[in-house]
């Protein structure tokens, strides 16, 4: 029987995309610097949803910037990026499903 060791945490060096938390606690400290910088525009890439939710409850709610989403260049609001993320699931459950085997 073949053995496979799958290795997970924020401690792995290379891995991608990025452990979810430390996600979060990046987009953070990116919205921080927003927040303080005397600059009005920026741009950020995310494909994360702890990502965009940071976005959405801390920068949006918290600190006051005006967050605007955009899925493939298209202007798109936060819960079609959440809905957009969705497709992984969906696309899981497809692969998995009883009728797929």
């Amino acid at each position: 029987m073949k053995k496979v060791k799958v290795l997970t945490g924020t401690d792995i060096p290379f891995c991608n995309p990025s452990h979810p938390y430390s996600v979060v606690v990046q987009t953070k400290r990116v919205i921080d610097r927003i927040a303080a910088s005397p600059d009005d525009e920026f741009q950020f890439n995310c494909n994360s949803k702890g990502g965009i939710e940071m976005f959405e409850l801390y920068g949006r709610k918290q600190k006051g910037l005006k967050v605007q989403y955009y899925i493939n260049g298209k202007l798109s609001t936060f819960s079609e990026v959440l809905e957009d993320f969705g497709r992984a699931d969906k696309m899981l459950s497809e692969i998995t499903s009883p009728q797929m085997k």
